[in-house]
């Protein structure tokens, strides 16, 4: 290319590091290399344009950061902090190394495997290497724990807090929409809103938690905040709020017609037609209190806890068979409770009890009443008028007879 004495320059551009890390050491700036599927190693050719000592513009460009490839076109101004501004497509990007979601173990000391989020310190540092605008398409891209596929967001990065828009996102079968936060200038925290529709919940569930019961479409809404350094420590920070509603599904490991006919909780599956519920986040449990699920002949309500960083659940799911008991239903609540890996799903038989006592309250009341009434109208030799109830003309017989009563003693009779 060419260039001129006062530093500005333009020309064909390429480079090649096979070391980023030695390469940016080279330069003044150890410890800079990247995670594995941003740079650590690069080829890259452009047409560039260097001009006032400090902006840089990259046109045609062809980038390579390990094995991901990008075209497109940047424009970088190098402060104490560079600031980019980038526009770039790619096809199948595999950013891996990030394990978003965390594997379910981690590792002990002693080598050996433990249940639970990831307790690996995050080095979230690399939010306040660089500020701007990033837009970026993708075919897919694999997250680890979470694999997408057509992509379409914007990163907007400030003093070390990075704001993620999903414009098009393709995950577990459905689309994603909404906005992630990442803020690192005072500690890690993580954030989002988000509207999700039509997502497989067997394969989300499968791949972010392990949890393989339960299949299904859902459409819902999600806001959460979380903070700390690790993924263990973010879930067990998790407040928030949101909802979620699935069309036809099926829970495995459960068959609510034969657990209503013969009070077996054990193996089966079931098919619903539709389920719907509301939720808070809460210091990383999401507790419920209005969960519907509808069947063919049965409706089944549900209430309590899913501990997102205890990896649990204590929660009771109440199934009412619609014409058992002679067309009045029949409930059986059953609580699942337990670690997520093998909870253990049990009739509630004391929650049943109760459930037919609170049922049967207002019945008793009224069947001691009207006995009560007999009695006394029997005794009274009481017979009520027309339009006149039996308590009425019960009440008004003792108050003439307490009139009565009250009248002779007053007068000496």
């Amino acid at each position: 290319g060419r260039a001129s004495m006062a530093g500005d320059a333009a020309g064909q551009f390429t480079l090649n590091a096979s070391d980023t890390g030695a390469f940016l050491a080279g330069l003044g700036m150890p410890g800079a290399a990247p995670p594995v599927g941003f740079g650590r190693a690069i080829d890259m050719n452009a047409d560039l344009t260097f001009t006032d000592g400090r902006n840089l513009a990259l046109r045609d460009l062809a980038l390579k950061l390990d094995s991901n490839r990008f075209t497109g076109a940047v424009d970088l101004t190098l402060d104490s902090v560079p600031t980019i501004r980038a526009n770039l497509a790619a096809g199948a990007l595999d950013f891996a190394s990030l394990d978003v979601g965390g594997a379910p173990g981690g590792t002990a000391a002693s080598g050996t495997t433990t249940e639970g989020w990831s307790k690996t310190p995050i080095d979230a540092s690399g939010l306040g290497l660089v500020n701007g605008e990033i837009g970026l398409s993708a075919d897919s891209v694999d997250l680890g724990a979470v694999k997408l596929g057509a992509t379409r967001t914007k990163v907007t990065i400030d003093r070390s807090r990075a704001v993620l828009e999903l414009r098009q996102v393709s995950v577990f079968d459905g689309t994603v929409s909404g906005q992630l936060v990442a803020n690192n200038r005072s500690g890690l925290s993580v954030g989002g809103n988000l509207q999700a529709s039509e997502i497989e919940t067997q394969r989300m569930l499968s791949e972010l938690a392990d949890i393989t019961r339960f299949s299904g479409k859902a459409n819902g809404q999600l806001e959460f905040l979380g903070s700390g350094q690790s993924v263990d420590q973010i879930m067990r920070s998790l407040s928030g709020k949101g909802g979620m509603a699935v069309g036809r599904g099926v829970i495995a490991g459960i068959d609510l017609d034969r657990l209503m006919r013969s009070g077996d909780a054990t193996g089966g599956t079931t098919v619903f037609d539709s389920l719907a519920a509301d939720f808070t986040l809460q210091n990383g449990n999401m507790l419920n209190d209005n969960l519907l699920l509808l069947l063919a002949n049965f409706r089944a309500e549900g209430e309590g806890r899913i501990g997102l960083g205890a990896r649990d659940i204590d929660y009771l799911f109440t199934p009412i068979a619609l014409r058992a008991n002679s067309g009045q239903g029949l409930a059986i609540p059953v609580r699942i409770k337990g670690p997520w890996s093998g909870p253990k799903i049990i009739p509630d038989l004391e929650q049943a009890l109760r459930l037919d006592v609170d049922g049967r309250v207002e019945e008793v009341k009224q069947e001691a009443r009207e006995k009560v009434e007999e009695r006394l109208r029997d005794e009274l030799g009481v017979t009520p008028q027309d339009g006149q109830s039996t308590e009425d003309a019960i009440k008004d017989e003792l108050e003439k007879r307490a009139k009565d009563s009250l009248r002779r003693l007053l007068q000496g009779d």
